[in-house]
Parts: structure tokens; sequence; C-alpha cells
């Protein structure tokens, strides 16, 4: 970060979804990650110990990212 200024961030929740195979959840949750990634989002949140046994089908991700001056 160049100086002591900071650019605007704006952020948005989505609910990532996966197919029922527990065995590739993760993966299936980090695919999705690096979807919202190439728009240039980034993860701010992901309450994965509230889920860990994955029983839901769906998983809220807090997701920030930077916007224009």
């Amino acid at each position: 970060i160049k100086g002591d200024l900071m650019g605007r961030v704006e952020y948005k929740i989505e609910q990532v979804q996966w197919k029922d195979e527990p065995e590739s959840r993760l993966v299936q949750l980090a695919e999705h990650l690096n979807e919202f990634a190439k728009d240039g989002w980034h993860v701010a949140s992901v309450d994965l110990m509230a889920h860990t046994s994955f029983a839901t089908k769906q998983l809220p991700v807090l997701l920030e990212r930077e916007v224009g001056q």
C-alpha cells in the first residue's frame, strides 16, 4: 500500500452450493472461491466451524474487492 490511503472496498455474500459428494466438498468449495477470484473478489470470511460435517448443501461466504476511487 502506497502512502496511507487505501482504496474503497465492496462486499457481497454468496451462498456456495455443492454436489452431494462428501469426499470432494472442499475441492468444490475451492473451485467456487477461485471463480470469485477471477472477478477480483477475495474471501473475507467463511465459517467452516459451524458446518464441520458439511451437512448443509450451501455455505455463506463473505467476499470483498477493491472498487475504483
